[in-house]
């Protein structure tokens, strides 16, 4: 086991800047497995295509699963069956797996070896999938009162590649809530996405978040339009009184919704003819704005496209 070379927690936290985020040029190092590979994917695409379009393939984790058998007794050792698997291993089909698995054998798997394994591999880990075969764990053991812990899953997250297995382990803090928000407003790619799916609006603050911000991530914001459209309440503000600022973000929002090539969105929508309805309504009474006229452009094309003659009548119009 290399016990020398820089881990990717150590990697994160010497990368980020004076606000304590990554910048946007950050990726994590390129792994020695994947040196020759000629597709190079961004952080946390993989995962991201793997979930939304291709499908979870299954994994064989007999490496893993004998890692974590003798975790008690040669720890050493463990570490290093990890780091093999982890050469041409992907967690996204495995951390399930690997869950049930411990919890299918609670009687032969003394709990503290398996906890130090899960952190050893999360921030000293020098795979990806190393470190995702110890975040994937963590939420099986009570983390919440290890602020030192805490803190270091918070680094981990501004990784895209680490959001979607952070997220689990944050869910079971007290403040989960605030945590996630905390989560999806330090990450601009597959890692945002990841935090809108799982944050709920249990208060106005994370409702306005997700209709002004929620949406707008660096892969294509239609993979969350719908999530942010239902949980926001969208068309409440249009029925509303609404600032300029809401009104651009409402313009986004709507594009985002009516761009569903790789997701559904608009289509999903209830009412979707109310929606569009509403938003025409409450652009009648907006200045022209590059936002304005754009949105106005796509509803008319959707309207033509779904025969909502009146719609696209009333969007012409504005234009």
């Amino acid at each position: 086991m290399n016990t020398t070379a820089e881990s990717i927690y150590e990697n994160i936290c010497r990368s980020r800047n004076t606000l304590g985020m990554l910048p946007p040029e950050y990726s994590l190092p390129q792994e020695e497995a994947s040196a020759e590979s000629k597709v190079r994917f961004a952080d946390g695409a993989l995962d991201g295509i793997a979930i939304y379009h291709m499908g979870v393939p299954a994994q064989d984790t007999a490496l893993l699963e004998q890692a974590l058998q003798i975790a008690a007794t040669d720890p050493n050792e463990a570490h290093r069956l990890v780091q093999e698997w982890a050469r041409d291993g992907h967690m996204v089909s495995a951390a399930g797996k690997m869950q049930k698995y411990v919890a299918a054998h609670q009687q032969e798997l003394p709990p503290n070896p398996v906890y130090r394994l899960a952190v050893e591999c999360a921030l000293k880990g020098t795979y990806r999938e190393e470190v995702k075969f110890g975040l994937a764990l963590l939420p099986l053991f009570e983390t919440d009162q290890d602020e030192q812990l805490k803190n270091a899953l918070r680094i981990l997250a501004l990784s895209d590649e680490f959001t979607l297995y952070v997220l689990p382990i944050a869910g079971r803090w007290m403040l989960s809530a605030q945590e996630v928000l905390r989560i999806a407003k330090n990450v601009q790619g597959w890692g945002r996405i990841h935090a809108v799916v799982q944050l709920e609006p249990e208060n106005q603050e994370i409702a306005d978040w997700l209709f002004t911000e929620g949406w707008d991530n660096t892969v294509l914001p239609a993979y969350s339009a719908l999530e942010c459209y239902q949980k926001s309440g969208m068309r409440k503000h249009l029925e509303g009184t609404m600032t300029d600022r809401d009104y651009t973000s409402a313009c986004k929002l709507l594009q985002a919704l009516l761009g569903e090539g790789p997701v559904p969105g608009i289509s999903e929508v209830e009412d979707a003819e109310g929606l569009l309805d509403a938003f025409l309504t409450i652009s009648a009474s907006k200045a022209v704005s590059p936002e304005r006229q754009k949105t106005l452009e796509s509803v008319a094309e959707h309207a033509k496209e779904q025969q909502m003659s009146r719609i696209a009548e009333r969007a012409a119009a504005l234009l």
